[in-house]
């Protein structure tokens, strides 16, 4: 049986995406950008091993409008990826939006990335790079790219790159989950040392 090794996952993510979201943050990632929000996540051997069929049944029964997949970096784990999509739109239709730091020509290049590639509606590419954070919504910095792979988002386009960004606190208890993509920018007019 096929496993995911998850970094992270949460129900309910409004700012990652239209709507209501499943948000999956995958385990492993190469690229060390700095600034990374979320460098515990690089760890390939981290994070918790979770048979696909088992999120694929939670995310399903979630009653979430889309699904949201970052981390680490998906494409590490295209295959399974790619497996878990489908096992969830057996049971039903949920949009997939992929947050990767990878450009999607380079993507384009790898035979494995297509299998997960051919599964999303849109994909936001490229590394995350600081001195490129704009403060801009539903994305890390100017450099990345909103792509539809398919019709399913396109309405949506307008949600990305607007000025300002939100986060969204989601209880669990003990701790908080603070979800979305943080605000790195100094107030206007203050100094950067």
């Amino acid at each position: 049986m096929e496993n995911i090794r998850v970094f992270t996952k949460e129900s309910g993510v409004t700012t990652l995406g239209p709507g209501r979201r499943y948000c999956l943050w995958v385990q492993g990632c190469r690229q060390h950008c700095p600034g990374c929000v979320t460098p515990q996540s690089r760890d390939e051997q981290g994070g918790s091993l979770i048979p696909v069929s088992a999120l694929a049944a939670e995310i399903a029964l979630s009653g979430m409008d889309g699904l949201t997949i970052s981390g680490g970096e998906p494409f590490l784990q295209a295959a399974a990826l790619a497996e878990l999509i489908d096992r969830i739109r057996r049971r039903r239709d949920m949009g997939v939006i992929v947050y990767t730091g990878l450009v999607y020509e380079q993507l384009l290049e790898q035979p494995e990335a297509r299998s997960l590639l051919d599964r999303t509606d849109l994909l936001i590419d490229g590394p995350y790079l600081q001195a490129l954070d704009d403060g801009r919504s539903l994305r890390g910095s100017s450099n990345q790219r909103t792509i539809c792979l398919t019709e399913r988002y396109r309405q949506d386009l307008d949600l990305y790159g607007r000025e300002g960004r939100t986060r969204q606190i989601i209880p669990h208890g003990a701790y908080d989950n603070i979800v979305g993509i943080p605000n790195t920018q100094k107030p206007k007019g203050e100094r950067q040392e």
